[in-house]
């Protein structure tokens, strides 16, 4: 099976560079905003941060489906990068709300290095994703089953739980971190984020040449993400303009990464439909003359039988047979008569007027049409003109000197009708109108003869 996600294209470059256009404006954006004076409102960080925690979550599940799909470990690895951020994120807007709820006494450093924490173990993973790209690109594609998924979604939980249960129970003793060499323990980490997402943003476009969709979108938000850490450790604090936009680049990095993702699964439905489509198409559809084949018959019949009963309206069913078809073949070749049959085929697809109506090539020179709501009367005037068509038709493609020796094309047609109140056997239907057809070869053929179903 192949993934949904595979070699990049041209319109995936000029997206990607269009997301990056538009996250280096935010981000002078954010530079510019240090004019700004006066704080922005706590609440809206905790609004950020929450949001990118659920499209975090989301982009996780939507790449560990991909994982499912085709089996392949980077597809895991890159949606593990996610999960764990946006638990830690989830983590990260819970001590936010409860400063926020609690005021001065409720401060604490974790939310900082949670979001430390859930950037560098994003980094790794994304490390791990693009390792097993360049070992495992070639291989077979296979489907994992649930448990191997499932093994690294609970690796991603005793992570979390573990960072999480160890920042939030430091609590006040983050509050005044220490110094190292006249440093901020903060700034220094901060830095050497920024150093790794660097570092890691130049090693995954060496490595993968952006020739994989997957990883044209890593690059893409290793670079949101560079832009992120950026801002952070170029803000006056944490209640600046440049800190909050730094909190929308890191709402930005995991939606762009779902908008991509929803957009090649939306491509892979949209070839599966059309896949199913020809499929249809070849199994209901005659393939010489293109309209509907004995086994679409075979499958509609009942259907609108049953929806007869249920309305109580008449059907009625047409039998038709070409007229001395192996003469015409035995005289002007196979060619001519598949040019016949085409040309038939294309007359009653005109004579038929609603879209429930519906022809089919019974096979040979054999065709059916079927008519639901229609009486026997109705059903009569029906035949006649697709009788009075195909003559016209054939006169057009005999040769002229074969039509005025009175050669002609003609069809015969019996007709069956089933009334409502009357039993209901398909097999009898089609008997009778086979009968009927009978009596209309019998009585010199170029005629539609009625039958009925017995009471």
């Amino acid at each position: 099976m192949k993934s949904t996600i595979s070699r990049t294209e041209q319109g995936n470059r000029v997206a990607a560079a269009s997301v990056l256009v538009a996250g280096c404006a935010l981000t002078a954006a954010g530079f510019m905003a240090r004019a700004i004076d006066g704080p922005v409102n706590p609440l809206l960080t905790f609004f950020l941060v929450s949001a990118a925690g659920i499209l975090n979550l989301s982009t996780a599940c939507l790449l560990g489906v991909q994982f499912l799909y085709n089996g392949k470990r980077y597809f895991a690895q890159f949606g593990c990068a996610f999960l764990l951020r946006g638990l830690l994120m989830f983590t990260q807007g819970v001590l936010l709300a409860n400063q926020l709820a609690g005021g001065e006494d409720a401060v604490t450093r974790a939310p900082f290095w949670l979001w430390i924490a859930g950037e560098t173990g994003f980094a790794g993973y994304v490390w791990l994703s693009a390792r097993s790209y360049s070992s495992t690109c070639q291989d077979p594609h296979k489907r994992p089953g649930y448990r191997e998924a499932a093994r690294h979604g609970v690796t991603v939980l005793v992570v979390w739980f573990a960072v999480s249960m160890s920042l939030v129970g430091a609590g006040k003793t983050m509050s005044a971190p220490a110094i190292i060499g006249g440093a901020n323990v903060e700034r220094f980490a901060g830095v050497g984020l920024l150093v790794l997402y660097m570092a890691l943003w130049l090693y995954v476009a060496a490595l993968t040449r952006l020739s994989h969709k997957l990883f044209l979108l890593v690059w893409v938000v290793l670079s949101l993400a560079l832009c992120e850490v950026l801002l952070s450790l170029t803000a006056p604090g944490e209640t600046s303009y440049p800190w909050y936009v730094a909190r929308m680049l890191a709402l930005a990095s995991p939606g762009v990464a779902t908008l991509a993702l929803m957009w090649e699964i939306t491509r892979q439905y949209q070839s599966l439909a059309l896949t199913n489509t020809d499929l249809v198409e070849k199994v209901f559809i005659d393939p010489l003359t293109g309209i509907y084949n004995r086994r679409y018959f075979d499958s509609r019949i009942r259907l609108v039988a049953e929806r007869a009963q249920q309305n109580e309206r008449p059907l009625s069913l047409l039998i038709i047979d070409v007229d001395f078809f192996k003469q015409v073949n035995d005289r002007y070749g196979h060619p001519f008569g598949d040019a016949v049959l085409q040309r038939i085929a294309a007359t009653i697809q005109h004579c038929i007027r609603t879209p429930r109506d519906f022809a089919v090539r019974l096979g040979g020179e054999e065709f059916a049409v079927v008519l639901p709501e229609i009486d026997q009367h109705a059903a009569l005037r029906v035949s006649d003109r697709i009788r009075e068509s195909v003559k016209r038709a054939g006169a057009d493609m005999l040769p002229k000197q074969a039509h005025d020796d009175g050669e002609a094309i003609t069809i015969s047609v019996g007709i069956a009708t089933w009334k409502p109140g009357q039993p209901f056997i398909i097999g009898a239907m089609l008997e009778n109108a086979d009968q009927a057809l009978y009596e209309a070869k019998h009585k010199g053929r170029n005629q539609s003869v009625l039958a009925s179903m017995p009471a």
